[in-house]
């Protein structure tokens, strides 16, 4: 695995001094002891679970930052993407329970309802691309985090599971049919009806993460790979974005409604017009998202 990853490595992430150019001193939003750290570098959004002592079970409040950080995000048009990562030896376990389950027992909602939430259920649609790179356990609600995601990474040493059905619930953050949809029906009822783990290896093959990497690297391949998405016309990414969207909810007729629209909007951008100039020129293209 660790060959495999290394293979992986070197056509696909950038090199800390390529990182470095791109990215300046990231501006941090949150002390060190905040629960959730969120930092700003050029047009990156970076965002680190920050509650190791707990294994980084979510708090209502954590829950609460999350939303509001990834709305900013969606309304900033400097920020193009968003990387979640976690500090400490595991991504997380799931829920604070004394926190978290009396609140929703209750009904209540960390989010308001114009926000932007993690998992998607609820609220508007992400309209800015969300990577996440996994370390350690990545269980219940951070596996939730991890199929809401568009790509997932992962360490090889990183542990999946859905423990909810032991607790007399299930994962009803849309992970239950995101697993579906990747690992088929089969697959994904084992793991969400035994509360069984898999590993980094059958993560990669059931298609629940895209990449898998050394646990020293994992942070720097999810930074490259999000710089790489900052790095393309973020109008096409976006649209792009909104069709896959389009079809997980409505299949395919849904999905081309978009097409036709979007290729003439897209192809009358200046970014299209950059893309073609940059290329007559022989230099890099300097995208606006216009």
């Amino acid at each position: 695995m660790a060959e495999t990853a290394t293979r992986l490595a070197s056509s696909a992430i950038l090199t800390r001094n390529e990182i470095a150019d791109i990215a300046p001193t990231p501006k941090k939003k949150g002390s060190p002891m905040s629960a959730i750290i969120y930092e700003r570098s050029g047009h990156l959004a970076h965002v680190r679970l920050n509650r190791p002592d707990h294994g980084n079970r979510f708090t209502m409040d954590m829950f609460s930052s999350l939303g509001r950080i990834l709305t900013e995000v969606d309304a900033e048009p400097e920020l193009r993407c968003t990387l979640l990562t976690a500090n400490g030896a595991h991504f997380s376990l799931g829920v604070d329970p004394t926190d978290v389950l009396p609140a929703w027992a209750a009904g209540k909602s960390p989010f308001d309802d114009d926000q932007v939430t993690p998992t998607g259920v609820t609220g508007p649609k992400r309209r800015k691309p969300l990577v996440t790179a996994i370390n350690g356990n990545c269980f219940n609600v951070g596996l939730e985090l991890a199929l809401a995601s568009d790509i997932c990474v992962a360490a090889d040493n990183a542990r999946f599971a859905f423990h909810e059905v032991m607790f007399g619930v299930y994962p009803f953050g849309g992970g239950l049919f995101r697993l579906i949809r990747a690992a088929g029906w089969g697959t994904a009822m084992r793991y969400s009806l035994t509360a069984e783990e898999f590993g980094a290896a059958e993560a990669l093959a059931m298609n629940v993460v895209s990449l898998v990497w050394p646990p020293s690297e994992i942070e720097a391949a999810g930074i490259a790979l999000a710089q790489k998405i900052c790095k393309a016309p973020p109008l096409a990414v976006q649209a792009a974005l909104a069709q896959a969207q389009s079809w997980a909810d409505g299949g395919d007729a849904t999905a081309f409604a978009h097409s036709v629209p979007d290729i003439i909007r897209l192809l009358n951008s200046r970014d299209a017009t950059e893309a073609m100039r940059a290329m007559a020129e022989g230099r890099l293209p300097r995208f606006l998202g216009q």
